[in-house]
């Protein structure tokens, strides 16, 4: 099985992109074939990003990106417009492997993916349900957010942040045409979100909706769930929101963050951080200081568990 791993960046997204293509690299234990798109920039000719990741077996590409179609809608916060392009980056390569993983640059991989070893079925796409609690989310109306709710649903939205595409279940250009129509009627009002900015991920939801495969959580741990006991191991660990995986700071990065990247850092040839205990314990006050506000996601997180498609590792 052929598997080819994504990620969309613009310039400033190329510095986080650098530190989990190298995750990706350093947890896979086969050769990984990575596909950088570039928006409106490509690495300077004495960048040694790429040369550094084939010396560990990698197979890297470089190229550009534009989709004036989808370049063309608006984008709020820290959703950019390479964010938006990323199904198009899918497209281009789903011909040519059975299966495309893409990536956020504000992902860490620890573990083995086994990405050959899931069951698709009839599902074009496997992820992980979101995890945003908050009360302008998709899950606003659930016991998880709101007590005065009723329902218990742990959704049909996923987050889009690490997403598994099966070749053998794609439709041509259906999913292309169906996603940016997705995004025009976005432009018009988000049917997931109050005040909505997530407009790729909602508009991949509609587009997918009904069709895609419930990865278990081990795959895209949010960082929502960051003071939790589920984000100790997980497998793939998502910064998603304004604080990411750099800087590495005290109270937000644990000692396995501090490790990790610091062995990342040391193979990209920058310089690693010190004293990973020096975090660790920081780190642990604040999950004792944010013990009972978690509660909420640690029940989210078991019923996720059970509601996964796949059995956790």
């Amino acid at each position: 099985m052929t598997s080819a791993f994504v990620y969309v960046t613009d310039k400033n997204g190329y510095e986080l992109l650098q530190h989990s293509a190298m995750s990706l690299v350093l947890s896979q234990p086969t050769a990984c074939s990575i596909h950088v798109y570039c928006y409106k920039f490509m690495p300077d000719p004495s960048d040694k990003f790429g040369a550094t990741l084939t010396a560990f077996g990698a197979n890297v590409t470089f190229r550009q990106i534009n989709n004036p179609e989808i370049e063309a809608h608006s984008t709020f916060g820290h959703v950019t417009t390479p964010t938006l392009l990323k199904l198009s980056a899918v497209t281009e390569l789903i011909e040519h492997y059975d299966r495309v993983i893409y990536l956020d640059n504000d992902v860490l991989v620890f573990g083995d993916l086994k990405i050959g070893s899931i069951v698709f079925g009839n599902s074009p796409v496997a992820a992980v349900t979101d995890m945003d609690l908050s009360e302008t989310g998709a899950l606003r109306n659930t016991k998880w957010s709101d007590a005065a709710a009723e329902s218990f649903d742990v959704g049909d939205y996923f987050n889009a942040g690490f997403m598994i595409f099966a070749s053998e279940n794609w439709r041509g250009a259906s999913f292309p045409a169906n996603y940016s129509k997705a995004l025009s009627q976005h432009d018009i009002a988000c049917l997931y979100k109050v005040d909505c900015t997530s407009i790729d991920q909602c508009a991949l939801n509609y587009t997918f909706r009904k069709a895609w495969l419930k990865l278990p959580v081990t795959y895209n741990m949010q960082a929502g769930a960051k003071f939790t006991g589920a984000w100790k191991d997980a497998a793939v660990r998502h910064y998603c929101g304004r604080r990411k995986f750099l800087p590495i700071t005290a109270f937000r990065n644990d000692r396995r963050d501090v490790r990790y990247l610091s062995n990342i850092r040391r193979n990209l040839g920058r310089p690693a951080a010190p004293w990973a205990l020096w975090y660790e314990i920081p780190f642990r006050l604040n999950v004792l200081r944010k013990y009972r506000s978690a509660a909420s996601m640690r029940r989210f997180l078991d019923a996720l568990q059970s509601s996964s498609a796949i059995s956790s590792r």
